[in-house]
């Protein structure tokens, strides 16, 4: 199994390397790959100055510095280990990596101090996780990361109905291999009826959510998967906006990882992703896979 773990320097970058560092499961079948991306150099002036060459020598030994920390934190028993720098833009390049070495999983960093902090998550993040072919791990730095990752994993599994949820728990149990037994959490958060759908005539989807009708909807296909997949899980209904309580419900689960889905990769999809994975992302205090 290919795992990708994209390294910048920042802090939460080598977070992202010490979940992986202490990954129990079967190593032998492991092998990773660091990548650093140099944004390539930019040129102010057409005027003659240094050769591209040089500038270009520079950015590959600070890659090289950042990809020998990370290194560092990897312990022997993971033994196929490669070290690539880059140099193009990051989200592109790190897509582009993973296609070529057929990553089953790529983890990174959710720096969020800007452009120039790491890879954050408002920039290469979220330009990576709708378009990655593979399950996107995001690792804040002092995120609570696993004890025993490859042995025991309890997974939150947020699901709304949609077709991406379900995809959600299809990979993630497509990942037991990789991931080891889990117990997975299904959660479908109802936002309650407002105050208009309350005293006004019921429609049919009013009917629908208050009966939870809408509700078991959302968790029948996902259960059903896990079920034939031989996952332990559990299935939650809850009552409450799911931007806000998904990171609340893992802590109270002791979670060790959330697993959520994205949607697409158009122009549009930094709104998509936005409006409730990403923001789980931002504030989990665990790591976070997000999925396509």
């Amino acid at each position: 199994m290919n795992l990708l773990i994209a390294i910048d320097g920042s802090e939460a970058a080598l977070h992202a390397c010490r979940l992986v560092a202490g990954y129990a499961g079967a190593r032998p079948t492991v092998r990773i790959t660091l990548l650093n991306v140099q944004r390539p150099p930019l040129r102010l002036s057409a005027q003659p100055g240094v050769e591209q060459s040089v500038l270009e020598g520079a950015l590959r030994e600070q890659g090289n510095r950042h990809l020998e920390d990370a290194r560092a934190l990897l312990p022997s028993g993971l033994r196929e280990v490669a070290s690539v720098v880059r140099i193009g833009p990051p989200a592109e390049t790190i897509l582009q990596e993973v296609r070529d070495g057929g990553a089953a999983a790529l983890v990174m960093g959710s720096g969020r101090h800007g452009p120039l902090g790491g890879y954050a998550m408002g920039s290469v993040a979220l330009r990576v996780a709708p378009a990655a072919p593979c399950p996107v791990v995001i690792v804040r730095p002092g995120a609570r990361l696993p004890a025993e990752r490859g042995k025991t994993l309890r997974v939150t599994a947020p699901v709304d109905g949609s077709q991406e949820s379900v995809d959600a728990v299809r990979r993630l149990a497509g990942c037991a291999g990789l991931l080891g037994p889990m117990h997975v959490d299904l959660v479908h958060f109802h936002a309650g009826l407002p105050l208009a759908a309350a005293i006004l005539p019921p429609h049919d989807d009013v009917l629908q959510a208050w009966s939870g009708l809408e509700t078991d909807a959302a968790l029948r296909l996902p259960a059903q998967i896990l079920s034939e997949a031989g996952i332990a899980h559990a299935e939650h209904r809850l009552t409450g906006a799911a931007d806000v309580e998904i990171a609340a419900f893992a802590r109270r689960q002791t979670a060790d990882l959330i697993a959520m889905g994205t949607r697409g990769a158009g122009a549009m999809h930094h709104l998509l992703l936005g409006s409730v994975a990403l923001r789980t992302a931002q504030v989990s205090e665990v790591p976070v896979a997000l999925m396509r």
